[in-house]
Parts: C-alpha cells; sequence; structure tokens
C-alpha cells in the first residue's frame, strides 16, 4: 500500500467533509492508492465508495455534498487512515 497515497485520499476526503473542494493532486493520488486496495479487496464497499468519489472527482465532475454527504465523506477517511495501521 502507498502510505503518502492514502494520506492524500484522506486529506482529500476531509476537505470534502469541511465543505471544501479538494487540491487536486491529493484527488489524483489518493484515488490512484486505494483503487490498489480496492483491487485485492474489492469487497471492501468503504474503499470502494472512496475510492469511486475520488475518482469522479478526478475526472472533473463536481461534488456538492449535503451534510449527510459530508458526514460520510468524513467517515470514509477516518476508515481510508485505519488502512495505515496496517501498513
Amino acid at each position: 500500500m502507498n502510505r503518502k497515497g492514502l494520506l492524500d485520499a484522506a486529506a482529500a476526503l476531509d476537505d470534502l467533509a469541511a465543505g471544501n473542494q479538494p487540491v487536486p493532486a491529493q484527488v489524483v493520488a489518493g484515488a490512484a492508492a486505494l483503487e490498489r486496495v480496492y483491487a485485492d479487496y474489492p469487497g471492501w464497499r468503504d474503499v470502494g465508495d472512496a475510492l469511486f468519489g475520488l475518482k469522479a472527482l478526478a475526472s472533473g465532475c463536481g461534488m456538492d455534498l449535503d451534510a449527510r454527504g459530508r458526514q460520510r465523506a468524513g467517515r470514509l477517511a477516518d476508515i481510508v487512515r485505519s488502512l495505515l495501521d496496517q501498513i
């Protein structure tokens, strides 16, 4: 697993949770790192949700999250950070 990429993914998700636009480089690096994790563990729904959200952002799609969506982004950031313990 790519520790830096996972940190980027968590930071991008934290930005989304705060209602901010994440840094594009973090989005791209984070999506790439999550893609590698998801390839090995396709059953991890939360990792898949984080991956597909970041991939959508990386491809130019915007995200206007409501309170519930921001809460989910924050939870996904926590889950991504928990993957760092496994490295």
